[in-house]
């Protein structure tokens, strides 16, 4: 069953852009001559990005002491890093919210797993001191997006897939790489570049399973790897095929992480769990 590229890029294109707004935002936090009132010029000419935005910042998990009630209030005292992620997460929560039957997603399954991968690599970033933390919750958050697109294929050779993976020593990955011809990664990738997304995306979501072919972006993929690892260590994964691909010694080794520091993440982590609010 191998499936043409072909195939996987015309069913890349059946899929809804990724808002303009949100790619504005994305440019716009980049830039330090940046303006709060350019930034919420773009945000307020897409309404539904507005609302999940303020819904998101008035969540337990960023802890504003009092309600913020407005877009402006949000960029000011939040921040442009902050406002980066919350846009993202409100542009791409409604197309992750979707069943995945390939993978035995259910309609909230990959939403909340992704943004908790997110919020993994984040604090990676932070634990390894490492400089890119808003474009990591970025990958972190589009890192499983391919699934949207090979979800059809996978159904169709998923329980070969899965015994396959139990019984031999080839990951639930590489297995999709050989048996359909394309994984969920690399598809992603070119989702992602449909959308003009910025190459350290890109490759970040292309070769989170396959550090090696990183080339430039492989510390970045090591940091969405290990967060998409402690998301399933922490019950919340992207589907019957997460336990199959278990956290890479290289990613680790590259970013110098021995296993107490992934139980102090889990741990970490663990703790924003208990917001119910975390998932909107």
């Amino acid at each position: 069953m191998s499936i043409k590229l072909e195939h996987v890029l015309k069913r890349v294109h059946t899929l809804p852009p990724l808002p303009s707004s949100a790619i504005q935002v994305l440019e716009l936090t980049k830039n330090p001559a940046t303006s709060a009132k350019e930034l919420e010029t773009v945000i307020g000419m897409d309404p539904a990005l507005t609302a999940g935005i303020l819904r998101q910042a008035n969540s337990a998990y960023y802890g504003y002491p009092r309600r913020i009630s407005s877009l402006r209030e949000a960029i000011v005292l939040l921040g442009f890093q902050v406002t980066q992620e919350l846009a993202m997460s409100a542009a791409i929560s409604p197309i992750l919210k979707t069943n995945l039957l390939g993978y035995e997603i259910d309609q909230e399954g990959l939403w909340k797993h992704s943004l908790l991968t997110a919020m993994a690599a984040r604090k990676v970033c932070q634990h390894c001191k490492l400089p890119y933390g808003e474009v990591a919750f970025t990958a972190g958050l589009l890192h499983d997006i391919g699934k949207l697109v090979i979800s059809v294929y996978v159904q169709e050779v998923g329980d070969f897939l899965v015994q396959k993976a139990k019984d031999t020593p080839l990951t639930f990955v590489e297995l999709e790489e050989r048996v359909i011809g394309f994984d969920h990664a690399r598809a992603g990738g070119f989702l992602a570049r449909s959308w003009n997304l910025p190459e350290e995306l890109v490759a970040a979501i292309s070769f989170h399973h396959s550090l090696s072919n990183a080339q430039n972006h492989e510390e970045l993929s090591s940091v969405i790897h290990v967060a998409n690892g402690l998301s399933t260590l922490l019950g919340v994964d992207g589907g019957v095929d997460s336990p199959l691909n278990p956290i890479r010694q290289k990613a680790l080794d590259l970013l110098d992480f021995q296993a107490p520091d992934l139980e102090l993440l889990k741990d970490d982590l663990s703790k924003i769990l208990v917001d119910p609010t975390i998932f909107g």
